[in-house]
């Protein structure tokens, strides 16, 4: 069976990328799309700090284009330009999955009717894949990373995961 097509959002790449892990897309999806708007926001990144990813410099990600009428096709919503470019490139090319890690992107393009990951959904894959040998640590470094996410949702992805936190981990 072949792999799904992606769009990235910035988060997902940024984070993946700050600890060391963004190869792991490459292993789970394909072809890998970012588009040009979420380039643009790490390219702003990397003026704060160095070790934001540029997607450019990998084989595996395709630079695209998404124009301005394909946004504005979209209903109304309160997103940034990355998350309006990712869930816009995914409604035109029907079958590419949105990788988005804010919830209200995550639900405005399930509502949408398309399918989404996240940096977490995707360490879960790797994992359940054998890519990775522990989800936890590489939890542990995103969220020192700057990473946010719930005790919540933290304890559920280790359970899907098999594996029990070390710790009491708090937000």
């Amino acid at each position: 069976m072949g792999k799904e097509p992606l769009v990235c959002d910035t988060s997902v790449l940024l984070y993946l990328g700050r600890i060391g892990k963004a190869d792991l897309l490459s292993s789970l999806y394909k072809p890998i799309y970012v588009p040009d708007q979420v380039l643009a926001e790490l390219d702003a990144g990397r003026l704060l700090r160095r070790d934001t990813i540029d997607p450019r410099n990998s084989e595996w990600v395709t630079a695209v284009s998404v124009s301005q009428e394909d946004m504005n096709f979209l209903p109304e919503n309160h997103l940034g330009i990355g998350e309006i470019s990712v869930i816009a490139y995914s409604v035109k090319h029907v079958g590419c999955m949105a990788a988005l890690d804010d919830r209200m992107a995550r639900i405005f393009a399930e509502s949408l009717g398309v399918k989404v990951t996240g940096m977490i959904g995707t360490l879960l894959k790797a994992k359940q894949k054998g890519l990775i040998a522990s989800l936890s640590p590489l939890l542990e470094a995103a969220r020192n990373k700057g990473f946010r996410i719930s005790t919540e949702l933290y304890r559920e992805v280790l359970r899907l995961a098999g594996e029990c936190p070390n710790h009491d981990f708090q937000d």
